[in-house]
C-alpha cells in the first residue's frame, strides 16, 4: 500500500509503508491440535520433549537411561534421535480418537529392522495394532513404511509407503468411523478400508516404539524430526496444506530412493562416490547399494570435471572415453534406465548409454540410446532391430543439460524428456545384457563414443509409471537448476 500526500509546493510526494507479510502457515492454524513436538521449537530436557501446540501434553519419559538424545543432523537441523534399543517417549495425555485422527512425521530410519516402531497408539492390554494402530517399519527386505490397525476387526487397516533411506515424512489419516484409512508421502497416497468401529481413547501414545500390553517393545532406530497429531480427520485440503508445510520447512523433496527396492543402480556426480586417478574417472560408485559401479577399462576414461555452469560432471571425450558398469546385471523387461545428460558436439550415431549382448551390434538384441544423425537435432532410442518390429523412438536433442527416461515392459516402450513423450512397440523380450556402457556404443568391442558431459544415471527394475518419470525429471531439474 501507499499513501499519497500533497507537499507544500503541491507535488505529489509517495511514501511507501513497509508491506504486510503473509504469516506462514503452521499445524496450529488448524483445530483440532491435541499435541506437536518439534526438534527446533520445542524444549527438550530431563525427558521431556515440550508440546508447542498449545495444550501442555508433553511427550515424557522418566527413565533417564531410555532417553532419546536431541542433536542435529547433517545440514544442522534439529531432531530427537532414539537408538532402538530401549528409548520411546510417552504422550502425557493421548486424546480421544472418535472424531477420526491425522497424525504426521517427519522421520528417518537410520537402522532398518522388521516391525520397529516410529508412532503407536494402543489399548491397555494387547498389541497396538489390535485395536488401534501402529506406524512402522515393515520388513528391511522391501524397506516398506507401514500403517497398521485394527486388526481385531474382520477388515484390517494396512497402509504402505516407501523407505528412501533419508529423511521423509508421513501423513496418516483415519476418519470419524476409522473405516476410510490414507497414507501420503512423498510418493503419493495410497488407502485403505476398514470395518466400521470408531476408535475410542488409547490408553498409551509412544513415540519410537511399538507398544504391548501398554508398555513400549520394538524399539525403533529412528531420526525425528517433528510429530504433530489432530483429533480429527483433517479435511483433504488441510492435509494438503500439511503435506506442502511439511515439504516446505523440512526441505523435502522426491528422489530416485523413493523407487525402493527396484532401484537397480544410481549414480549422482554429487555424491561422494568416486575413484579418481588425476581427474580421470576409475570408479563411480552406485548408490542403490547394488554394486553395480561404473568401472573405466583400459582405454580412454572420463574426467571429472567442472562445466561453464559450474556444475560437476562426468565428462567424455567422444574419443574413446568408456565406463562399463560391473555387478550382476539385471534383465531388462521389465526395466527403466534414466540419464542426465549433455551432448557437447552432435555425432552421426554415437552413443550415451549402451545395453548389449555378447555378440553382435547393440541394438541387434537390446537397445543404444544415441543421437541420430548430427543433423537430425534427434536423440534415439534404437533397439531389437533382428525383430520385424524394431523399437525406434525419438526426441529433440536440446543442446542443453536434458534428462532422458526409457521404459521397456511386453512389447511396449515409451521415451519420456520434459518436453513430452513418444511410445513405440517391439518384438521379442529383452533379457539380461551382457554388457552396458555409458559414452559409447558395443559390437563385441566400444566404437560410436559420444562427447557428453553426465550428471546421473539410473536403472529401475520396473517400468515406471508416468508420475514417476515426471518426478525423476523433475528431480533432476531442480537439483541442477536444467
Amino acid at each position: 500500500m501507499t499513501v499519497l500526500r500533497l507537499r507544500s509546493s503541491g507535488r505529489l510526494n509517495i511514501s511507501p509503508r513497509r508491506r504486510s507479510r503473509a504469516t506462514p502457515f503452521l499445524p496450529t492454524n488448524l483445530p483440532g491440535l491435541a499435541f506437536w513436538y518439534d526438534g527446533s521449537l520445542s524444549d527438550y530436557a530431563d525427558g521431556i520433549w515440550q508440546d508447542v501446540s498449545g495444550q501442555d501434553n508433553h511427550a515424557v519419559q522418566p527413565t533417564p537411561s531410555r532417553r532419546p538424545i536431541k542433536t542435529v543432523d547433517e545440514a544442522g537441523r534439529s531432531l530427537l534421535r532414539f537408538d532402538g534399543g530401549d528409548d520411546a517417549l510417552l504422550v502425557d495425555n493421548p486424546p480421544s480418537l472418535s472424531a477420526g485422527l491425522t497424525v504426521f512425521v517427519v522421520f528417518r530410519v537410520r537402522t532398518p529392522v522388521n516391525f520397529r516402531g516410529i508412532f503407536s497408539a494402543s489399548a491397555a492390554t494387547g498389541i497396538d495394532h489390535e485395536q488401534f494402530f501402529t506406524l512402522e517399519y515393515e520388513q528391511a527386505d522391501n524397506r516398506r513404511i507401514q500403517l497398521f490397525g485394527r486388526s481385531v476387526q474382520a477388515n484390517q487397516a494396512v497402509a504402505k509407503g516407501v523407505d528412501s533411506t533419508e529423511k521423509q515424512y508421513a501423513v496418516a489419516t483415519f476418519d470419524d468411523d476409522a473405516v476410510n484409512v490414507e497414507f501420503r508421502d512423498l510418493n503419493g497416497i495410497v488407502g485403505d478400508v476398514s470395518t466400521f468401529a470408531p476408535f475410542g481413547t488409547p490408553a498409551v501414545m509412544i513415540l519410537g516404539a511399538r507398544a504391548q500390553e501398554g508398555t513400549p517393545f520394538n524399539f525403533g532406530a529412528v531420526d525425528m524430526y517433528e510429530i504433530g497429531f489432530y483429533n480429527r480427520a483433517l479435511s483433504l485440503g488441510e492435509r494438503e496444506q500439511i503435506e506442502a508445510y511439511l515439504q516446505q520447512r523440512q526441505g523435502l523433496t522426491w528422489s530416485p530412493y523413493f523407487i525402493g527396492t527396484d532401484l537397480a543402480w544410481f549414480h549422482d556426480v554429487h555424491a561422494r562416490g568416486f575413484v579418481l586417478s588425476a581427474g580421470a574417472v576409475e570408479q563411480w560408485h552406485d548408490l542403490s547399494q547394488n554394486g553395480r559401479n561404473w568401472i573405466a577399462g583400459s582405454n580412454g576414461k572420463p574426467l571429472k570435471s567442472t562445466d561453464l555452469g559450474g556444475r560437476e560432471v562426468v565428462r567424455f571425450d567422444g574419443v574413446d572415453d568408456l565406463l562399463s558398469l560391473v555387478g550382476d546385471l539385471p534383465a531388462l523387461q521389465p526395466f527403466s534406465v534414466g540419464v542426465v545428460y549433455r551432448m557437447r558436439e552432435r555425432g552421426d550415431f554415437t552413443g550415451v548409454l549402451t545395453a548389449a549382448p555378447p555378440a553382435g551390434t547393440d541394438h541387434s538384441e537390446f537397445w543404444t540410446f544415441r543421437n541420430a544423425s548430427a543433423a537430425s537435432l534427434q536423440m534415439q532410442l534404437y533397439g531389437r532391430s533382428n525383430e520385424p518390429d524394431p523399437l525406434e523412438l525419438s526426441l529433440a536433442d536440446s543442446g542443453a543439460f536434458q534428462v532422458a527416461v526409457w521404459s521397456a515392459d511386453g512389447g511396449a516402450a515409451e521415451l519420456r524428456d520434459a518436453s513430452g513423450s513418444a511410445a513405440d512397440s517391439y518384438g521379442g523380450s529383452f533379457g539380461a545384457p551382457d554388457s552396458i556402457v555409458l559414452g559409447g556404443r558395443y559390437d563385441g568391442a566400444p566404437f560410436g563414443h559420444a562427447a557428453i558431459d553426465v550428471l546421473a544415471t539410473l536403472g529401475a527394475a520396473r517400468a515406471l509409471s508416468a508420475t514417476d518419470q515426471q518426478r525423476l525429471i523433475a528431480w533432476a531439474i531442480a537439483k541442477w537448476s536444467l
